[in-house]
């Protein structure tokens, strides 16, 4: 018989009991590690894995193993727990089980063989459940590797495609709310993007302008001043953020007196810095750019998904369905 090496905890504390199947289970290829302290035990099983637990029911007294068995069962389900016994007494058979064990083994003689064949069944299980999780794991991870690899292949071809056309797509523009009471930043910022192209902006000179818009008009990105006639820029944010979440909305302040405004990206309780100064509003158009190329990337990426997905519908499903039947596999092997 061999144990292929596996770890098994063994508890009691009779020295001689311990001596015993130290050598028992070192002969079938077991590794034991042998202890006559609960709490010892206990904190082994937190430190590493034991495939299997054998646990003496009256150690360190009489049916006070029960309890072990349980918290081991608790801290390391996936170890097989055992239990030993100088009697077989139904009652502690019965409490045995509840507590997580999976066999309860009579301390005497003409058990030994039996102990050891346990032992070493209860070992080879977990070393092939454990191999056969490493094996569908393994699998997971190199379908997961062809699909990315087919996916930039199908993105590569459909970019070059485009290029021998000439027939580059349209990126949609970028819609972008600004909130400002004297149309200043609205005003500047037209005046250094719109020749990019790519922008429509829309302007409201209060918040309830502001929430009128939103809930006419998707917009991607809105910027909002910090003191509005009517509203607070925050209570407008929460408001925009409760109507459009995808939104990203910025809060600013105008710069006034030689300081510079901030601008800051709000997002639930959480103030998050976008720009920590600005004295020019070429900067606000500078980063708000950035967050264009963000969205056109997504966006393109979005139409890359969507053609994928229609060329190879078939494949994705069957894929699909063979993730699915991996991923409850090795669920059923780690239990």
């Amino acid at each position: 018989m061999q144990g292929q090496g596996q770890e098994v905890l063994v508890v009691d504390g009779d020295e001689k009991v311990r001596k015993g199947l130290s050598n028992l289970l070192t002969g079938a290829d077991l590794v034991p590690t042998v202890v006559a302290d609960p709490e010892r035990a206990l904190a082994l099983s937190r430190e590493k894995f034991f495939a299997v637990a054998l646990v003496d029911l009256d150690t360190p007294r009489a049916g006070e193993g029960l309890s072990l068995i349980s918290r081991i069962h608790e801290v390391s389900p996936a170890t097989t727990v055992l239990m030993m016994a100088s009697r077989k007494a139904f009652d502690y058979v019965v409490s045995a089980f509840r507590a997580g064990a999976s066999d309860v083994i009579v301390k005497a003689p003409d058990q030994v063989p039996y102990l050891q064949a346990r032992v070493v069944e209860a070992a080879t299980a977990r070393a092939r459940s454990v191999a056969t999780t490493q094996l569908v794991d393994d699998v997971l991870a190199l379908h997961e590797e062809m699909m990315q690899l087919l996916l930039q292949t199908f993105r590569r071809a459909a970019e070059q495609e485009e290029r021998a056309s000439g027939d580059l797509p349209i990126d949609e523009d970028v819609s972008v709310l600004v909130v400002d009471p004297d149309s200043w930043l609205q005003t500047e910022l037209q005046k250094r993007l719109i020749s990019k192209g790519g922008y429509d902006f829309q302007g409201a000179t209060t918040g309830g302008e502001a929430l009128d818009l939103i809930g006419r008009t998707r917009f991607q990105i809105a910027l909002v001043r910090d003191v509005l006639p009517d509203l607070s820029g925050g209570m407008v944010v929460r408001a925009i953020k409760g109507q459009s979440p995808d939104t990203i909305s910025l809060v600013y302040t105008h710069p006034h007196e030689g300081k510079g405004g901030v601008v800051d990206v709000l997002e639930g309780s959480k103030v998050i810095p976008f720009l920590p100064e600005f004295g020019d509003p070429a900067q606000i158009a500078e980063r708000l750019d950035e967050l264009r190329q963000a969205f056109v990337a997504k966006s393109r990426e979005r139409r890359v998904l969507a053609a994928f997905r229609q060329q190879h519908f078939e494949l994705l499903r069957r894929y699909a369905e063979l993730k699915q039947k991996l991923q409850r596999a090795t669920a059923k092997t780690k239990t």
